[in-house]
């Protein structure tokens, strides 16, 4: 049985009534006593390990509370074009990925993360720029927002996308060229997004697949993270994770969240919302989309944007990918099998249509079971949405990252300078007594809870306008963001999320104390090591 006592260093328990200690033993990977060093040594066997922190500082592990772990091992695999900043600079990337790591025969030349709001004129590419690196291969490379794609002519006869005579699932739009309806490779949200396009496209060998898991956990782990999520579960997804449980090759703690189309086929009624882990695996809940995203302008507002996109009427407000009844019957199943209920919501006519399908469902059913819905992003909640989400026991996870990221672009073109001062209202929710988290959308930008704690307490965009200062969080309020507020939202408060006897020994060690430096440097603070249940699953060099 392994022992250790961890000490010489500051130990941040996030527990209110104990929140600094000395030490902590841990027995067989959980929590056995927390206290003072002389304490904790008195109850400790001699035969104990001693970690020493070195003067570092160590808290509870990191949660992930939204996130897509196999689209982070997926993109492992293909080109990152997350650092281009023009549309030949993708090209290049890409003809650079065909010359060194060709595709496999019948496989795709895949890319990631191409962001137009940094090119010129913050035009897409299309597919003739595609068609320019290849027509013999299909090439399909994703937005940043993970909400729309290009794809070249190869990948869009596969997708079934020729000429002008085509069908277009519901909830998804194919760009044209103008005059036409002939597509020109741009593709938003379900026209690229469902399950039918989606299988369109190979997968990986399961031993490729296992390996690329593998590097993610480790990606995640190096950012102090012990529990993540994969939000996208369908039967392909669900294949991938479960074979790595049963291969044993999870050392972070992973939460699927099914995707509409299969969650029944894949969660069956266990009679409890809160399900158990088979080697570091568990299916949690059920995940729907209910519009898109903010700096594609494809989420659904009730007001117009500041700036609508080129072709659009002044009063467009993006769009839903679901009508009414649909959202309730989904619901409506998820409640009656005591199903937890995920929907991303960038919008506030998303988060309108959440509240109000909801609401319905649950009088429906009459169930009273804690379920813990989470309403995933919450960019433009409004606060009376607030007060119905509060009453409706609705957890929100905010984005904060959107911010740092494109808080600029929100603030000139999205939503204008006075609306984009009220996006994520973190605090908020905080002083409604709500349970609020903070994630970073992974792949849609990394699993980085450092620089989530640094955007929740400053608010501050890559150009240093800050957005919503009354919004800010104090660095105690953010810390529980990351750490038991997590944990709460998987119906795991009692084993994670605070550093307190009985709990799992899942700690992060920081090079610095978060409640010591200026506030401006939280997000240069260095995750130096990460334990999953007093094993070391990173460790910086």
């Amino acid at each position: 049985m392994k022992k250790t006592i961890y000490y010489n260093g500051t130990i941040i328990t996030i527990e209110e009534d104990n929140p600094i200690v000395e030490a902590v033993y841990v027995e067989n990977g959980k929590i056995v006593k927390v206290g003072s060093l002389q304490e904790v040594k008195s109850y400790a066997p001699d035969d104990v390990n001693m970690y020493d922190l070195k003067g570092n500082t160590m808290l509870p592990g990191f949660i992930d509370p939204h996130g897509h772990i196999v689209a982070i091992s997926q993109t492992i695999m293909i080109t990152n074009l997350s650092e281009t900043n023009s549309i030949e600079e993708v090209k290049s990337m890409l003809k650079s990925s065909l010359k060194n790591h060709p595709p496999a025969n019948g496989e795709w030349l895949i890319g990631f993360g191409y962001d137009n709001t940094k090119y010129k004129n913050q035009e897409h590419p299309t597919k003739f720029d595609l068609d320019e690196v290849s027509k013999d291969i299909p090439i399909f490379i994703s937005h940043a927002s993970g909400h729309l794609a290009v794809a070249n002519s190869k990948a869009l006869e596969a997708f079934g996308y020729v000429g002008e005579n085509y069908t277009v699932p519901e909830g998804g739009i194919v760009h044209t060229i103008e005059g036409s309806k002939e597509p020109n490779g741009v593709l938003e949200e379900n026209a690229c997004l469902c399950p039918e396009k989606r299988k369109c496209i190979p997968a990986p060998s399961f031993e490729t697949m296992l390996n690329c898991v593998k590097k993610a956990q480790e990606l995640y782990a190096s950012f102090g993270i012990t529990t993540c999520q994969d939000a996208s579960v369908d039967n392909s997804y669900h294949q991938i994770l479960s074979g790595a449980a049963k291969a044993g090759a999870l050392f972070i703690d992973i939460v699927g969240q099914a995707v509409q189309s299969v969650t029944m086929e894949l969660l069956k009624n266990e009679g409890t919302p809160k399900r158990e882990y088979f080697n570091h695996y568990k299916l949690l809940g059920g995940k729907t989309w209910l519009d898109g995203s903010p700096q594609g302008k494809t989420a659904w507002l009730t007001q117009p944007y500041y700036e609508v996109p080129e072709g659009e009427k002044e009063d467009y407000r993006g769009y839903p990918t679901q009508e009414d009844e649909q959202v309730y019957e989904y619901f409506k199943t998820l409640i009656e099998n005591n199903i937890q209920i995920n929907a991303h919501c960038n919008g506030d006519a998303a988060s309108d249509q959440f509240i109000r399908c909801y609401r319905k469902a649950l009088e429906k059913t009459g169930n009273k079971t804690e379920l813990r819905p989470v309403m995933v992003h919450c960019q433009t909640v409004r606060e009376d949405q607030l007060d119905a989400m509060k009453e409706l026991g609705i957890l929100p996870t905010f984005f904060l990252d959107h911010i740092y990221y494109w808080g600029d672009y929100h603030y000139s073109s999205v939503f204008g300078p006075d609306r984009s001062q009220h996006i994520s209202p973190i605090r908020s929710a905080l002083v409604r007594g709500m349970n609020y988290t903070v994630h970073q959308d992974p792949p849609v930008k990394m699993p980085n809870q450092v620089l989530a704690i640094h955007n929740a307490v400053n608010r501050q965009t890559e150009s240093g306008r800050v957005l919503g200062p009354v919004q800010c969080l104090t660095i105690e309020e953010a810390l529980k963001a990351v750490t038991i507020n997590g944990a709460y939202q998987y119906f795991e408060e009692d084993e994670k999320g605070s550093i307190k006897e009985g709990k799992l020994a899942d700690f992060v060690i920081l090079d610095k104390n978060p409640l010591k430096i200026d506030k401006k440097e939280l997000k240069n603070m260095k995750v130096l090591t990460t334990i999953k249940e007093d094993n070391i699953i990173f460790e910086r060099k």
